[in-house]
């Protein structure tokens, strides 16, 4: 009987405490605001502390990724420590490079040990990784088998959908992800993009106008898409913005009777390129992840 190992990376946001709890194998990424001082997602800083520092600093931080030596490591140490199946998920193989790092180890790796290594691209960031990589942990401590496990990751992650809403444009900007006519045109129109997750990259998939009733008119773009949320699970993402969180947890509960909502601290990796003030919301349109917090 195999004996199987999760593997994830911090860029997930699922915290160290709870991966520790549900035995998943956290790698953690580095970031930088001044290409000297390197901090480990999820580890080094809190969440609450990568913000107050990303917002008093004028450069845009810099991500790492998880190198193919991170990886070797990693693999070797849990296959020295008995696991003979390693199920690794990785962050967008879109957003970034790890995935194929992650490939190219593996292929490597279980040539020279036999060790059995499946590499699952989530094609998604925070918790539309995280989500699908709990509830598998889940179905590990459950007993279920290897091919449970795999069938659940190799399609959960295209049955996720995600709106967010950007409260503050000035971070795109400084990032370079929109320029500075769109963003005078949107502060004077009171414009917020709404993003979302599609095709392992994120993209504005529409914009709401005005600052009254945001989280309403949020929720609403769900239910025009066919969305109805009702006796289902959401999380709710936010970065550190406990009374937008609450304001759109209300939302939601007055919006969908019998909805279960969870919460998800958005980290520093999405965060460093997302920004201060991202929140918005995430659900599979087919699985009901409610283990996601305890």
């Amino acid at each position: 009987m195999s004996k199987i190992r999760i593997i994830t990376d911090s860029s997930s946001d699922i915290t160290k405490k709870r991966a520790e709890e549900l035995g998943i194998r956290l790698i953690p990424i580095s970031y930088t605001f001044d290409g000297e001082q390197y901090f480990r997602d999820g580890f080094d800083l809190s969440v609450e502390e990568f913000y107050e520092k990303l917002r008093s600093n004028s450069e845009i931080p810099k991500t790492t990724q998880v190198t193919p030596v991170e990886y070797e490591d990693c693999f070797r140490e849990e296959f020295e420590n008995g696991y003979d199946t390693l199920i690794v998920v990785t962050i967008s193989s879109n957003g970034s490079g790890m995935y194929n790092n992650a490939v190219m180890t593996a292929r490597d790796f279980s040539e020279e040990t036999g060790c059995e290594v499946h590499v699952i691209d989530s094609k998604g960031f925070t918790c539309l990784t995280g989500a699908g990589v709990v509830h598998a942990a889940h179905m590990l401590k459950e007993g279920k088998s290897k091919e449970e496990i795999l069938e659940f990751l190799n399609d959960v992650f295209d049955t996720m959908h995600s709106y967010f809403l950007v409260g503050e444009l000035e971070h795109l900007k400084k990032g370079g992800r929109i320029n500075t006519a769109t963003l005078v045109l949107a502060n004077m129109l009171d414009i917020k993009p709404v993003l979302t997750v599609a095709g392992g990259m994120v993209v504005q998939k529409d914009k709401i106008r005005g600052s009254k009733h945001i989280w309403k008119k949020l929720t609403e773009k769900a239910t025009a898409d066919g969305y109805d949320l009702s006796n289902s699970t959401v999380i709710i993402v936010n970065t550190a913005q406990q009374k937008k969180y609450e304001e759109l947890k209300e939302e939601l509960e007055k919006t969908f009777e019998g909805i279960k909502v969870k919460k998800c601290d958005i980290g520093a990796i999405v965060g460093c390129h997302g920004g201060p003030d991202l929140v918005g919301f995430v659900f599979s349109d087919k699985y009901d992840l409610d283990d996601y917090e305890d």
